[in-house]
């Protein structure tokens, strides 16, 4: 080493010949560098460019305070978000379009930033209630999320699966039919059609209990109707008896209508127990008259006329309230009910010549659009 000092040319010779060894090294190191680099900023681009899809899969704890007249329950869920293609270059943040007052959401502790994310969500919601089977009701569970900035050609949701918890889900006076459960995304924008939004609508499908809905308000009905019937039984000159029993039964009827809509908000149509109470209305009202036409033959001595009327009246009039009130529970229960069931599991049941007759029996609302065509 002193040599080396005492030789100063020495010195100088052996650096450059140390840089001519390791500038390949450094050379490949900085290429490196440089490629990272540029590979990553084509992420960033291509990221920022690219729509992230995020699939949304709910998990249902619980549905409580299910309130038909209102259109409201409430719920308590998972809410897991997983990006199609990981990493995602956008973060959701997601809304809740259909909660009436807000929600409580907790983070689970398992998000990995533009990967996965999961929420515990508690919420009051409004959902889509058909009243026009009622009682025999049916309603869908629906969560509708949308992004809060993020337009569709950055950021959109996807269904991908809706269960409920086998233990804790247990809304009462419901079945759930986990078949008829689904979920798409559809586009929508507020004003500007270039700026659109992806909507995610998740649903559940439930459904009243046939047999505890008819056990508490038709068959009431029936009954009633079953008494009023028992005037046929009587004597042609039992007039004023029979004129009685009757009329209370009509007035019954009425009575027990009025208790049974108190149940349902007010609609611009016909519920099933609206038509089912409308027909019974008319046998009764024809028993009621028929009553009458009796009481008139036997005050005006008569007596062969109210023994014709009430030999031909006393099957007549109780088969064909058995047969009208067939025919309300096929025209206006069972056969809609069928063509929606179908119609949610793809199944084209209703026959596409018969266009006019599903208008004119009001089923076409029940089918998809343009299912006609």
């Amino acid at each position: 080493m002193n040599r080396i000092f005492r030789k100063p040319w020495l010195a100088l010779a052996v650096v450059p010949v140390f840089l001519i060894a390791f500038a390949p090294l450094l050379n490949r190191q900085a290429a490196g560098a440089q490629a990272e680099g540029t590979r990553r900023l084509a992420q960033s681009t291509a990221a920022q460019t690219a729509n992230d899809v995020y699939l949304v899969e709910v998990i249902v704890l619980n549905l409580s305070n299910i309130d038909l007249t209102a259109g409201t329950y409430s719920m308590d869920f998972y809410l897991m978000l997983t990006c199609e293609n990981p990493p995602c270059s956008n973060e959701p943040s997601w809304d809740i379009l259909n909660s009436e007052s807000g929600w409580e959401v907790q983070d689970q502790g398992v998000t990995r930033p533009f990967e996965y994310y999961e929420y515990r969500v508690k919420a009051d919601m409004i959902g889509q209630v058909d009243y026009t089977f009622y009682p025999f009701d049916y309603l869908y569970v629906e969560i509708f999320i949308e992004d809060k900035e993020l337009t569709s050609d950055r950021l959109s949701y996807e269904f991908y699966n809706i269960t409920v918890d086998p233990l804790l889900f247990n809304p009462s006076g419901w079945f759930h039919r986990p078949d008829y459960d689904g979920g798409y995304t559809y586009s929508i924008n507020y004003g500007d059609s270039d700026n659109t939004y992806e909507r995610l609508d998740l649903w559940l499908f439930l459904e009243r209990d046939w047999f505890g809905a008819f056990m508490k308000t038709i068959f009431a009905a029936i009954v009633i109707v079953m008494i009023g019937m028992l005037s046929f039984l009587m004597k042609a000159d039992a007039t004023t008896e029979r004129l009685a029993l009757v009329s209370s039964t009509l007035v019954a009827v009425v009575l027990y209508h009025i208790s049974l809509v108190a149940g349902v908000p007010a609609t611009g149509y016909l519920t099933f127990t609206d038509k089912f109470m409308v027909w019974t209305y008319l046998i009764v009202f024809l028993s009621l008259v028929i009553s009458v036409l009796m009481m008139v033959y036997v005050n005006s001595g008569h007596l062969d006329k109210a023994e014709r009327l009430h030999t031909r009246t006393r099957w007549l009039i109780p088969l064909l309230w058995i047969l009208i009130m067939a025919f309300v529970f096929l025209k206006d229960l069972f056969i809609p009910h069928h063509i929606l069931i179908t119609t949610s599991e793809g199944i084209d049941w209703w026959p596409k010549s018969l266009e006019w007759l599903a208008n004119l029996l009001d089923y076409a609302k029940y089918l998809p659009e343009g299912y006609f065509q």
